[in-house]
């Protein structure tokens, strides 16, 4: 009687574990439809930007234009990144950055309120806006330094 019952419940929770399967899977499928309601929860200038298709075509050339700058700093520096000159380029690319984003924003009308380079670009919290330190390209809306 036993593992009768042992096998009823297995059998239960396989079909529990598989229709719950069907269910997310289904809905990944179906994720573009519902991109618009996340993308609805998100405030601020970040929020704003990825509900409004222009900026955000804009602002992934922004994010295209910016990868490529720092990987050929990369290719410039890998060497020795560390190097003071490395530092310099790197400060200015980041300074230049946060300018061509700060500019992207006012010309799409999006308050962006009081940023300070750390926030922006994720600071202590990789995937900020402009990526986290060391998170990757793929971090954040404008990808990692």
């Amino acid at each position: 009687m036993k593992s009768r019952m042992l096998w009823i419940g297995l059998t239960v929770l396989a079909v529990v574990l598989i229709a719950s399967t069907a269910a997310v899977a289904a809905q990944q499928r179906t994720g573009t439809a519902s991109r618009p309601a996340a993308i609805a929860g998100l405030g601020g200038a970040c929020g704003a930007l990825m509900r409004d298709p222009a900026a955000l075509k804009d602002m992934q050339a922004l994010r295209s234009e910016h990868q490529a700058d720092m990987k050929a700093r990369l290719a410039q520096y890998g060497s020795d990144p560390n190097s003071p000159a490395a530092r310099a380029a790197l400060t200015k690319l980041r300074a230049e950055h946060m300018n061509d984003m700060r500019a992207l924003l006012q010309s799409h009308g999006i308050k962006a309120g009081t940023w300070s380079r750390g926030s922006m670009k994720g600071g202590a919290t990789p995937g900020g806006m402009m990526g986290g330190l060391g998170s990757g390209y793929g971090s954040g809306i404008m990808g990692s330094y």
